[in-house]
């Protein structure tokens, strides 16, 4: 059988064929033209990088008859068998089945020998790493003084298990992760040398799934061709690697950019139907969204991304449509959900629900930001109100920042209507009542602020809808609120069973008794109304202020701010009790 798989016919055979390691090809081409050669290297790095093959070259370039030379001639005899594996004077040893204290020995003993052919007898030893401590004990001595004629080569993959006071007798050289695009370089030079017809993105496709390994690249070559043939097209490489297609992952993004979980649900779903791996998509939506943040801060980024310098439509729609806080938000869902279908028995479950999340996130992100500052804005602006409302501390106190106000008394209903007010029960808009209708018919009453503290405690997301919805009616054990068209997202996230549950759970806690919620339309007027983040806001400037009263109306308080010429500049609500500011 003549067929040779492409990592043994295409491997480098002197120095300047070495891809990827210039930093190491240049140490040892200078060493070897200085006759500065050590006797103990040591290549790391992982696997399928050249280490074994450089190790072959530099075994080459000091036992050839012309040698020793940095550039072999590969034609005498020493340079064919050391090529083919027969030379007497390179051992190989594979440090993983050659691992014990006998087997060092042998070496120890043979090591007295001299080169058979060549100037120099190499062992060559693979996954050195997996010696026994007391094997590499064995070693030191012979590794520290080692005959003159003799050179050890050492190569590992995890350095990290080799002993310190083996790594101090060794010239160490890390070999790295070969770049995706010379790796699609080097696949490129062969499909043309080998007659096979693959696109730029298969190649690059493959390059990728190597992960830095050029061996394994060359192996996926191979497998590729054998099931294609010689004309390669894209969607054989996806299915041979096992890669979800392209036009799943840019449907899921124009899903994120359209906001359609609908939309994003069915993608899930073909990547099922398909028999695609769900933690390799994800890791490829990471990846894309990923490249675009980087894109979106560094647009001549493109090809250090691998994209290509035009955009696909989706990859254009995204960069224009989402901000970078979009992306950012969206990437650290996905990374997150990475970590959860680790540990779960229902992956599918999870990254449906995290398609949902994210295609509702670029909506909800100003939402929550703007229902923060509504809810929030009341202690923060303490200080315009509290000047206002006491002008005659001004002169002698500030304005307080609370960092969160104190309960207080809940008030009556801060809004109540009569049935009358709204519309029939199965209409989906609820006209808003005039001030002559609003009567207190019963003692329901909700504080808005502390609804709003208390949904957002487990379910933030429900507490930025509901401060947009606008109370109209608040009686008989129905609570009615009404959200604008504007707002109708939130008002159809709050109508869903479980969301719904949840908020009557929280208002019968609240209210102390059974509370029917319903969530309308709100149908258009002229007359100003107030939301429930509104009113919210309102609540907490009251108790703000009332806090800042109470504090400066305390004896202790009033001494030390007489007694020093203070000023009161923050009120701790975490430090007051029941009428003792401190």
């Amino acid at each position: 059988m003549n067929y040779q798989v492409s990592a043994r016919k295409w491997r480098p055979m002197s120095f300047p064929d070495v891809i990827g390691q210039s930093h190491v090809v240049q140490t040892l081409v200078h060493a070897v033209e200085g006759k500065r050669v050590a006797h103990a290297y040591l290549f790391s790095g992982m696997r399928g990088v050249g280490k074994t093959t450089v190790a072959r070259i530099l075994a080459k370039a000091m036992n050839c008859h012309q040698g020793p030379t940095p550039t072999p001639c590969a034609e005498c005899q020493s340079c064919v068998e050391i090529a083919n594996g027969q030379s007497f004077d390179v051992i190989e040893i594979d440090g993983a089945s050659n691992n014990s204290v006998e087997d060092v020995r042998s070496i120890r003993e043979t090591i007295k020998i001299g080169p058979a052919k060549g100037t120099y007898r190499l062992y060559i030893i693979d996954e050195v790493h997996m010696l026994s401590t007391a094997a590499f004990n064995a070693l030191l001595k012979t590794l520290e003084e080692p005959p003159a004629h003799v050179i050890f080569i050492f190569a590992t993959t995890e350095v990290h298990k080799i002993p310190q006071t083996i790594l101090s007798r060794c010239q160490h050289f890390s070999f790295r992760r070969v770049p995706v695009r010379t790796i699609t370089e080097h696949l490129q030079h062969i499909a043309t040398q080998e007659a096979i017809t693959i696109s730029p993105h298969g190649l690059e496709t493959t390059a990728k799934a190597a992960d830095g390994s050029l061996r394994d690249a060359l192996s996926l070559l191979d497998q590729i061709v054998a099931f294609a043939g010689k004309t390669v097209a894209d969607h054989h490489v996806d299915t041979v690697l096992g890669n979800i297609p392209n036009e799943l992952r840019r449907e899921m993004l124009h899903a994120v950019v359209a906001r359609d979980p609908a939309r994003a649900l069915e993608v899930v779903w073909a990547v099922g139907d398909q028999g695609g791996d769900l933690h390799r998509f994800l890791g490829d939506l990471v990846e894309d969204v990923r490249s675009l943040v980087v894109l979106k801060i560094s647009p001549k980024s493109l090809e250090r991304l691998g994209l290509s310098e035009v955009l696909n439509r989706e990859e254009e729609e995204a960069v224009t449509a989402l901000t970078v806080d979009d992306l950012q938000r969206v990437f650290e869902i996905l990374t997150q959900t990475q970590d959860h279908l680790k540990h779960t028995e229902f992956p599918s479950y999870v990254l449906e629900m995290a398609a949902i999340k994210v295609c509702q996130l670029v909506t909800l992100k100003t939402t929550e930001s703007e229902s923060h500052t509504g809810v929030t804005k009341g202690v923060k602006d303490t200080k315009t109100t509290s000047q206002t409302r006491a002008p005659q501390t001004a002169t002698r106190e500030q304005a307080p920042r609370v960092s969160k106000p104190v309960a207080a008394p809940r008030p009556k209903a801060q809004v109540s209507a009569d049935p009358k007010s709204a519309r029939s029960e199965g209409s989906s808009e609820a006209a808003i009542p005039k001030g002559k209708e609003v009567a207190h018919k019963t003692p329901l009453s909700i504080d808005w602020a502390e609804l709003v503290e208390r949904v957002g405690v487990k379910k933030p997301n429900l507490a930025s809808y509901l401060v947009r919805g606008v109370p109209i009616k608040v009686e008989h054990g129905i609570v009615m609120i009404a959200f604008s068209d504007n707002w109708d997202m939130c008002r159809e996230a709050m109508a869903r069973d479980d969301n719904q549950k949840y908020v009557q759970d929280v208002c019968r806690t609240l209210c102390g008794t059974a509370v029917e919620l319903k969530f309308v339309r709100l149908a258009k007027s002229s007359e100003p109304v107030k939301t429930i983040g509104e009113l919210s806001q309102e609540r907490h400037e009251e108790q703000a202020q009332n806090l800042r009263d109470r504090t400066l109306t305390h004896p202790s308080v009033r001494m030390v701010l007489d007694e020093f010429g203070g000023q009161l500049q923050e009120v701790c609500e975490d430090r007051v009790q029941e009428g003792e500011p401190q």
